[in-house]
């Protein structure tokens, strides 16, 4: 893999914007709310959701590890198990004393160390690595390659990738093509498909396809800062 630390940070800070409006911080692991789209509780530096399946596995590698909330917060691993929490939105004054209290336990985990490790190392595995094997197999080398995949990944899941990958004819890097031309048509395909989902707050996410877009019109390919990402300043 070519991709440094320092732009793996960028990556990082990039779908962090995107997810949260703001660059990591510790205070980004304790992040939790519920939106309106149907994917339950949002929690943490990537904003893993119940409905996906990433917080599950988030709070039971953080039982593996021992963290401080490791024991009250098994009582409420069927809940997510179940996908309870995707049964409600935004109005906090709607929500059963189960979710107000597990929503609370998983704010006050958020900056235990091993919480911290737990979602760091749950997203290297299930989604990073991932991204990288895509990247691999694509025959993509630059970092802005890898993190316009890992975008994919994060908010479609692995599979995400594949399905764009189908709807656009331009030959791969492996197979001959220019990765440049190859990922601006692979951002340009995505960006249709984010408009035509039947979910409207999918829809809206566009905005993803948007700055990335704007990444690659400015020729910041490798990443380097300071740049500015939907009016946040990576430096």
């Amino acid at each position: 893999m070519n991709i440094t630390p320092q732009q793996k940070h960028v990556i990082d800070c990039v779908l962090s914007i995107f997810e949260t409006g703001r660059i990591p911080t510790t205070a980004s692991y304790s992040t939790c709310s519920i939106l309106e789209d149907g994917a339950g509780i949002s929690y943490g530096k990537h904003q893993c959701t119940d409905k996906a399946g990433s917080l599950d596995l988030v709070c039971k590698k953080y039982i593996e590890l021992g963290g401080q909330q490791a024991e009250p917060l098994k009582q409420y691993m069927n809940y997510l198990a179940t996908n309870q929490s995707s049964k409600f939105g935004s109005k906090r004054e709607t929500y059963p004393t189960w979710l107000v209290s597990l929503i609370n336990l998983l704010k006050s985990a958020g900056p235990d160390p091993l919480m911290q490790k737990a979602q760091d190392e749950i997203f290297d595995v299930n989604y990073w690595l991932p991204a990288v094997n895509h990247c691999n197999n694509i025959g993509l080398k630059t970092p802005l390659g890898h993190l316009i995949v890992y975008d994919s990944t994060i908010h479609s899941g692995p599979n995400g990738v594949t399905i764009i990958r189908n709807l656009f004819p331009q030959k791969s890097p492996a197979n001959g093509g220019d990765e440049k031309e190859w990922c601006l048509a692979y951002i340009n395909a995505r960006r249709i498909w984010l408009l035509n989902n039947p979910n409207a707050l999918v829809k809206k996410t566009i905005y993803r396809m948007d700055a990335l877009k704007t990444i690659a019109d400015a020729n910041n390919w490798e990443l380097k800062t300071p740049m500015i990402v939907r009016s946040v300043k990576i430096t």
